[in-house]
């Protein structure tokens, strides 16, 4: 293959990648690789959750912390509540130093990473929703916020009482420094791999490069998108 036969190629790619990411909807937890790679913005935007109020579902919590995306991403599935206040949560770490090539077959979601599943009680419960609250969750939607996948954000979604709620937030920010539901999820957390700290990025970490060749480079393990908050759901974005 010459070099721009090859170029063209990983611009396919690239493209390709891309409509994976906001291709299809998310409706539970992917058995193959090919439905995994269709899925993520639906996953992130909680589109399941939003649908499961619809039919008056029990209530679910999703909160997504990506960690520079080509890095770590994490999730944490809090479900099955029960009668008496308890419930499940599922935890997992999506990380490159767990799987040093876990992009290299990009968008393969989710990537190689660790798991674990562990049962709450009603109080460690009801710490969990009181942390959402005090971290201004029930705030109004930052409708035309663009989530950046090279930068440190929490994106959370709920279906509660028969309403979707959905919040996220971008570090640095003052509303960043005010998460109180990170320490508690953290000491949930089955998996016992601590969260990476957000960090300072360098200019080169925050410079926008449009042209794809530059932009992303999966075989590198380096690939940047932007997802906008709609008020239904998420889109791809162009920049930040």
């Amino acid at each position: 293959m010459n070099r721009i036969t090859s170029h063209r190629a990983g611009s396919f790619l690239l493209v390709c990648g891309l409509l994976f990411l906001t291709a299809c909807n998310y409706t539970g937890r992917p058995d193959n690789v090919v439905e995994r790679r269709y899925t993520w913005f639906s996953y992130l935007a909680g589109d399941d959750l939003r649908e499961s109020c619809l039919s008056h579902a029990p209530p679910r919590y999703r909160f997504v912390y990506n960690a520079i995306y080509s890095e770590q991403v994490r999730t944490y599935e809090i479900s099955g509540l029960s009668d008496d206040g308890g419930g499940m949560i599922d935890a997992e770490v999506l990380s490159a130093e767990l799987s040093p090539n876990f992009l290299s077959n990009f968008p393969n979601w989710p990537w190689s990473g660790a798991r674990a599943v562990a049962q709450l009680n009603a109080v460690e419960v009801l710490l969990l929703k009181n942390a959402l609250e005090d971290s201004d969750f029930y705030d109004k939607t930052p409708i035309g916020k663009v989530l950046d996948s090279n930068s440190f954000y929490w994106a959370v979604s709920a279906c509660e009482g028969n309403r979707f709620h959905f919040n996220a937030w971008s570090h640095p920010s003052p509303e960043y420094a005010n998460i109180r539901f990170a320490e508690i999820l953290q000491r949930f957390d089955g998996t016992k791999i601590a969260l990476p700290e957000p960090r300072a990025l360098s200019p080169k970490e925050r410079e926008y490069r449009p042209r794809p060749a530059v932009a992303a480079k999966v075989s590198t393990g380096y690939f940047r998108f932007f997802a906008e908050i709609r008020p239904d759901g998420l889109r791809a974005a162009a920049r930040p």
